[in-house]
């Protein structure tokens, strides 16, 4: 029985449907300005997760502002979660996810999705 080719043509026309240039997610500059803003997911009644950054905290509870809108909130400790660094965005196999969680999972299928990266692996 013959050994299947794992060698990847880069010219293939539907790879596009697969992979992303990173160059353009692993510029210190983007990753230094999402350190500084301390992204976090916070649920959302119709998004299901938006990304905020997170401004104070107040006993068991977490003081954010929504990205999208500047709106200021207190959430529950419990109800963040972990966003990953932009290296991570669009990324193929969803194992490589530092932090693997329900946003960030369903963040990464919608980014892939608009961008027309149909495909992911999940372990």
């Amino acid at each position: 029985m013959a050994e299947p080719d794992t060698k990847v043509d880069r010219s293939d026309p539907d790879l596009k449907y697969l992979s992303v240039d990173k160059s353009a997610f692993n510029d210190p500059a983007t990753q230094a300005e999402w350190t500084q803003k301390r992204l976090v997911w916070v649920p959302h009644e119709n998004q299901g997760f938006v990304s905020a950054g997170i401004k104070g905290e107040r006993g068991d509870e977490v003081e954010v502002e929504i990205a999208e809108t500047g709106k200021r909130i207190f959430v529950a400790k419990d109800d963040i979660q972990k966003m990953n660094p932009p290296k991570f965005d669009k990324v193929e196999d969803m194992a490589e996810l530092t932090c693997l969680n329900e946003a960030s999972v369903l963040h990464n299928i919608k980014d892939r999705y608009y961008s027309g990266l149909i495909y992911v692996s999940i372990g």
